[in-house]
């Protein structure tokens, strides 16, 4: 008897953390390198940054070519890194979005996700929900699951779940083994901003509504695989002048889906490439911050201390880049950013 009531404690008191961490917390972070040591952390906790995206990330082709076991026997590695950090995170107040950024079985040569194309993969990616639900159920640290980076079920081989329907029986899955963290879910194709707007909710309690970012992409990518002209932001890109009011139009359906049906909304990416000419990136980036902040957004930058293209640190041409002695204006704008979660 006393065995049971002590786990009826422990369970309110964690629902009453994460219901207080949910009405209190506005979360303003960014997605993190891999490779992060404890200095990195602290680094970025001394920006303000109050959590962390922290991808899941198989950057290797073997990603591609794993079977079941090799891909189970990567996760539990990566899981084993994450959780030798908890301690660093929790002393620093660093909350964190587990976000799975690789699924099961890598995209074949024709790009494809192999989730979408082969039964053996969606029935890894629901074993290994429920494997990392058991694990971090209790783990007050966790903001909340991200279940999937990115999805793309536009290639569904026949007899398969298509991304709706499996992601429905992760939750499923999920939410009987741990009721309380937040699930974070990105709609096919990609998590674009315009896939929210048609997307029909799931029904489900709990669940925060990702997008990503990038538009318009001859901008935030430019000069990233090949040479173009110079793009200024703002200016005209295309047949059109981007500017804020042009990234309003582009975001405000979200809001709109949002406020229609009472749900959250998190950008889980978004960035421009270091090397746009003159302030454009830094312009960029403080517009977008500005209508999170308007629509009341959580958000994450892409990302500390990972590739130096977007390395809000780092200077020099793509193929010398250092990281600058002083602030840049990218820099400054998102710590600026970030100051936020102090007010």
């Amino acid at each position: 008897m006393k065995s049971n009531f002590m786990f009826l404690f422990c369970a309110i008191v964690f629902l009453l953390v994460s219901v207080q961490q949910s009405i209190s917390i506005h979360y303003r972070g960014t997605m993190i390198s891999t490779s992060l040591k404890a200095d990195d952390f602290r680094v970025l906790a001394s920006w303000k940054a109050n959590h962390v995206r922290w991808q899941l990330n198989w950057f290797s082709d073997d990603a591609n070519k794993a079977n079941v076991s090799q891909y189970i026997a990567w996760l539990e590695g990566a899981l084993s890194v994450f959780d030798g950090m908890i301690p660093v995170l929790r002393d620093l107040g660093l909350h964190v979005l587990l976000d799975l950024h690789t699924p099961p079985g890598g995209q074949d040569e024709q790009h494809r996700y192999r989730i979408f194309t082969e039964q053996q993969f969606q029935d890894c990616f629901l074993y290994v929900w429920k494997m990392m639900a058991n694990r971090y159920k209790n783990e007050t640290l966790i903001m909340g699951y991200d279940i999937l980076n990115e999805p793309d079920d536009r290639i569904l081989a026949p007899g398969l779940l298509n991304w709706r329907n499996l992601s429905i029986l992760a939750i499923q899955n999920i939410r009987a083994i741990d009721s309380q963290h937040p699930i974070i879910f990105e709609a096919s194709p990609g998590g674009l901003p315009s896939t929210l707007p048609t997307f029909v909710p799931l029904s489900f309690d709990n669940i925060i509504y990702s997008i990503h970012m990038y538009e318009p992409y001859e901008f935030t990518f430019q000069n990233l695989n090949n040479n173009v002209t110079p793009i200024y932001y703002p200016g005209k890109i295309g047949e059109k002048i981007f500017d804020k009011d042009l990234l309003r139009s582009i975001l405000q359906p979200n809001s709109v889906w949002q406020r229609a049906h009472n749900v959250s909304i998190h950008v889980g990416e978004f960035s421009a490439i270091r090397w746009a000419p003159g302030n454009s990136t830094a312009n960029y980036l403080r517009d977008l911050i500005d209508l999170y902040e308007e629509y009341g957004w959580t958000w994450d930058y892409h990302c500390f201390r990972e590739f130096q293209g977007w390395d809000v640190e780092m200077i020099g041409d793509p193929h010398h880049p250092q990281r600058c002695p002083v602030p840049t204006d990218r820099q400054l704008t998102l710590m600026n950013g970030l100051k936020k979660n102090e007010q």
